[in-house]
């Protein structure tokens, strides 16, 4: 059987093999720091368990012929052919206690191998009928019939299991839940529907690997990324100290490790138990990208001047969940410029050039009450756990049946990348999920730390005028700066704030000029975006 050929995982390792050999990766578990080999996630674990299921594939394979030679009536093959006919008449003449009691060789019931080829209209028969349909399999692994519905992709069949009563987070003996074994396979609709239905993102196996974990090392960036916005720790070690970056580094997958190291927050020289970075894994397996993107990250963080010093952290701060660019832009305007306004320009100048100072002061209020709104305003945040969103959840699953009935190979189907699945809401065009306000933000610009909120939809426009009032001030202090110094010559107090102005002036016009020219690509870009600016 095809499907049986496809069937390569960890949940149907056979128990007479664990008996004999055991889990390495459990065994690794119970030793402590062992030098030949570089953390419990190294390679070698990982494709010894994967020879596992292959092992167990082959056997399986020989098992179904041989049970199709002796067997007249075989309940599995009837179930991996999912005929309900075949089914109905199986179950009338031996029962249905009996007939989904029954074992292959290996533990797994017919419930099983039914989940596994996603065979929706048998599982609304047993259930109807009120059929044990979560069985845990005979095996040391366990698993129940929803891990293999995740593991192929079957959202129809897990909708009804879910419906049935079954649990989200169910697990195997070794802790994976249907999450895990979606993101083990790169399964991103299923692992969608199943985030959309509550699925918990703290839940780990028993080695401490959550499904951010299985998608790192597997290599599914789309999946990483959709995880990490449902509220996934990035950084998260497991029992063995591996976090998810030290698992992407083995993989070899460099978008995986793009998307972990955009991060601010995840350290790039984590150690594992064995004192093994994922610089130092990358090596071992020979991924030259990895390694040279790594060591420019680590060139681009580190900074070669004290923080005090370092001009950028200064202005931008070191993450955008810092005040310290307001706290900056505030100090530097009350504390400094506002006196030496005062107390050295206005004596020089005010005669001269009074209508210039009324200008001045003028653009100073206007900038004041700009970032008093842009700061208070909602920038627009989209409603949370909305109608909307439990619609489309529920639309994955009967995505196997519009698989199967498209009209073009150009329909791609339900959009699930505009599924928050923090906010519980659908994400309109431009809409994205802010992870310093914790919110979906409508026509998303970015989190502006110098109104210490995020620019969107509603309060753009009171941003683009903070950002012109800043420039237009620092070009009028640039100018009364310099005629000053035009008057009395050079003078320390002078220069400093002629340096403080060319800074923010350059800053105010360089915003201006980017929120200026965003606005006008959505008025006139394809998609037609409305509502330039909502005061």
């Amino acid at each position: 059987m095809a499907c049986v050929e496809d069937c390569d995982q960890i949940l149907i390792a056979s128990a007479a093999k664990e008996e004999e050999e055991g889990w390495e990766e459990n065994d690794s578990f119970q030793n402590e720091v062992d030098d030949s080999m570089d953390g419990v996630w190294e390679a070698e674990n990982l494709i010894g368990k994967e020879k596992e299921w292959e092992s167990w594939e082959e056997a399986s394979i020989t098992q179904s012929q041989s049970d199709c030679t002796t067997i007249p009536e075989n309940v599995f093959d009837i179930m991996r052919e999912g005929t309900l006919s075949q089914v109905e008449g199986f179950i009338n003449k031996y029962g249905l206690e009996y007939s989904l009691d029954q074992r292959d060789e290996y533990g797994h019931t017919p419930t099983h191998w039914t989940a596994l080829n996603g065979h929706a209209h048998v599982f609304r028969y047993l259930v109807q009928k009120q059929g044990k349909i979560d069985l845990h399999s005979n095996n040391g692994q366990g698993p129940r019939p929803i891990h293999w519905a995740s593991r192929n992709g079957h959202v129809a069949v897990v909708d009804i299991l879910l419906t049935a009563g079954v649990p989200v987070d169910a697990t195997d003996h070794k802790g994976l839940t249907p999450l895990m074994m979606a993101c083990m396979f790169g399964r991103s609709m299923m692992a969608a529907y199943l985030l959309g239905k509550g699925a918990a993102p703290h839940l780990t196996d028993m080695n401490g690997d959550s499904a951010l974990h299985w998608a790192a090392y597997k290599g599914f960036p789309g999946l990483m990324q959709m995880l990490i916005y449902s509220g996934f720790n990035p950084q998260k070690p497991d029992n063995f100290g591996s976090s998810p970056l030290h698992l992407a580094c083995i993989s070899g997958n460099l978008a995986a490790v793009k998307l972990l190291c955009a991060k601010s927050t995840v350290e790039l020289e984590p150690r594992d138990r064995n004192r093994k970075t994922p610089l130092d894994l990358a090596a071992k397996h020979g991924h030259q990208d990895i390694i040279k993107f790594l060591e420019t990250e680590k060139r681009r963080r580190n900074t070669f001047l004290p923080v005090f010093l370092d001009i950028w952290t200064l202005v931008f701060g070191q993450s955008a969940r810092s005040r310290g660019p307001l706290l900056f832009f505030l100090g530097s305007v009350l504390l400094w410029a506002y006196p030496m306004y005062f107390l050295r320009c206005v004596p020089v100048t005010w005669d001269l050039l009074p209508m210039l100072h009324y200008i001045f002061i003028l653009v100073n209020l206007t900038m004041w009450i700009s970032l008093i709104v842009a700061n208070k305003k909602d920038p627009g945040f989209l409603a949370q756990n909305t109608d909307d969103y439990h619609r489309s959840i529920k639309q994955i699953a009967y995505y196997d049946e519009w698989k199967n009935h498209r009209v073009s190979e150009f329909d791609l189907g339900p959009d699930i990348l505009r599924l928050c699945h923090t906010c519980r809401s659908v994400r309109p065009l431009r809409a994205k999920h802010c992870r310093i306000c914790d919110r979906c933000v409508a026509q998303f610009d970015h989190h502006c730390p110098y109104i210490y909120n995020c620019v969107g939809l509603r309060n753009r426009g009171w941003f683009l005028v903070f950002t012109l009032s800043v420039a237009v001030n620092c070009s009028i202090t640039i100018f009364f700066a310099c005629y000053c110094i035009a008057v009395e010559g050079w003078r320390l107090l002078y220069i400093i704030g002629l340096i403080e102005a060319l800074i923010f002036c350059g800053l105010g016009w360089l915003l201006s000029g980017f929120t200026v020219s965003l606005l006008f690509y959505q008025a006139f870009s394809p998609h037609q975006y409305f509502h330039i600016f909502t005061f």
